[in-house]
């Protein structure tokens, strides 16, 4: 038996580690959980039955500080409490896609960091690179001068969770909305608010109202949301567990969103995906997802007349998802199971 800590602030991560986790957990090992609250982190794992511990429990954000100051505070902060938890307790290794290296480093611990967005996209995350043992990335993801420390693979976080071997869509969970009778299309908004997002522009109101009144024209629209919503947009809000978000997902006809991670979700999972933000071309896997696979597109905030029309050209296409669906098959046919990937790198002594 061995002991293993995972460490994940971010919702994707939860999916992502989800089966791992579970499988090492089935197979006697103790697996101990950190979490710091993010949009809907927590929930998830309590509806998964972990245990764990919640270092942040109100968020790492700061309020009325400027956000890379906070950010550096928080580094502080975050490894100061990951040492008071493990004080006393032995750890063969952490798996992260945070800042747990440093205590790593420092209690001789190896670190496996996963982490999927090229080192350009999000530069602050160099800290962690420097006292992480390895980094998990795609083989597209570019990690700069800490390339000598990646292992790569062929595919993406979504498939930890999203690949065929895991994950089947399930009709019945759509209770929300009979898709016999109707399409329906998501929105999904993110906060932008992350350190990595300074500067970065999105899907504002005004878009978003746009986008909703050519929707409706062709089908039901629910919106997925993680920051607040004008008035006007609530009605439009989806109300659902969200565990069967994956679900919803795989079922819509086109998402439209300013999200990585839920773009490239719809990718592999053959649901269409629109995606607006100014990330566009600085992420090799979306890069990947996009101009390879043709399973989405990508416009930045400076495109956004090209953004608009090509939403129109998508509506008016015909058999847009099963076209779609085709062509995650064949991204499927040359990606892996993540999970099995990363279940046989843990295990692995050579590694460890």
């Amino acid at each position: 038996m061995k002991n293993y800590l995972f460490f994940f602030i971010h919702p994707a991560y939860f999916h992502v580690f989800r089966n791992t986790i579970n499988i090492l957990k089935s197979e006697g090992h103790n697996v101990d959980i950190l979490i710091s609250s993010k949009d809907i982190l927590e929930e998830l794992v309590i509806n998964e039955g972990w245990k764990y511990h919640n270092l942040f429990p109100n968020g790492r954000k700061i309020k009325f500080i400027p956000v890379y100051l906070s950010a550096f505070i928080n580094i502080f902060t975050t490894v100061y409490r990951i040492f008071k938890f493990t004080k006393g307790k032995k750890y063969d290794l952490f798996i992260t896609d945070d800042l747990i290296g440093i205590n790593g480093f420092f209690l001789g611990v190896k670190t496996f960091l996963f982490q999927d967005d090229d080192v350009t996209a999000v530069p602050e995350t160099f800290i962690q690179h420097i006292f992480c043992d390895k980094i998990l990335s795609p083989r597209c993801s570019n990690m700069g001068f800490f390339n000598y420390k990646k292992i790569p693979f062929d595919g993406y976080k979504e498939l930890g969770y999203l690949h065929p071997n895991k994950f089947k869509p399930d009709i019945k969970k759509i209770t929300f909305h009979n898709i016999t009778k109707q399409k329906y299309f998501l929105i999904r908004l993110v906060s932008l608010k992350a350190t990595h997002d300074v500067g970065v522009k999105g899907l504002n109101n005004k878009d978003v109202s746009i986008i909703i009144n050519k929707l409706k024209k062709h089908g039901k629209v629910y919106i997925s949301s993680e920051r607040r919503l004008n008035d006007e947009f609530e009605k439009y809000r989806i109300k659902i567990n969200v565990n069967e978000m994956p679900h919803v997902l795989s079922f819509a006809d086109l998402l439209i969103s300013d999200s990585q991670t839920m773009s490239a979700e719809a990718g592999v999972l053959g649901t269409p995906f629109l995606r607006f933000n100014d990330f566009v071309g600085k992420i090799s896997y979306l890069d990947e997802l996009e101009n390879k696979y043709l399973l989405g597109y990508g416009y930045k905030t400076s495109a956004k007349k090209d953004f608009f029309k090509k939403l129109d050209k998508l509506l008016l296409t015909k058999n847009l998802k099963s076209n779609h669906q085709t062509k995650k098959n064949k991204m499927l046919s040359e990606k892996i199971d993540l999970t099995d990937f990363l279940i046989k790198l843990i295990k692995s002594e050579k590694r460890i």
